[in-house]
């Protein structure tokens, strides 16, 4: 009888571990594919930007920008907040300049951590003429 209650201690005792150690199993920090970005030849204002989310829960997602690399992958550049639906953030850079060379990274981060992707480079269209633009600079408008 005596080995018996020795025998269902530790099993209750294995029981108790394994599920101690379940109970603390951590959430990581978001996981990221790699970032997509759209350059609309219509209107280079505006970038649209998507990064599948492989991994883990998203609080809060967005976008870096700038035309510098540096700044971008420092974090200490302008950014943009980004949209998460289902597995992917979305988001829309808006207000660029035409025929001007940005970088962009996406950035999540949960209570876990901060993660983000590789910088990308783009280069946006140059701007077509407008209604307003005057073609021939030697008539006046």
């Amino acid at each position: 009888m005596n080995s018996i209650m020795k025998y269902m201690k530790k099993i209750i005792f294995s029981l108790f571990v394994v599920s101690l150690l379940a109970a603390c199993e951590q959430e990581e920090a978001p996981l990221l594919g790699s970032l997509s970005v759209v350059v609309d030849a219509s209107n280079p204002e505006v970038l649209s930007c998507s990064v599948e989310v492989i991994e883990g829960n998203v609080a809060d997602c967005g976008f870096y920008y700038g035309t510098s690399k540096n700044s971008v992958s420092n974090g200490k550049s302008d950014k943009v907040a980004g949209t998460y639906v289902g597995t992917t953030i979305q988001g829309e850079i808006t207000k660029l300049s035409a025929n001007t060379t940005y970088y962009i990274r996406a950035y999540a981060m949960n209570e876990k951590g901060q993660t983000s992707t590789e910088v990308v480079q783009i280069k946006t269209a140059a701007r077509k003429p407008g209604a307003d633009d005057n073609l021939h600079p030697s008539v006046a408008p």
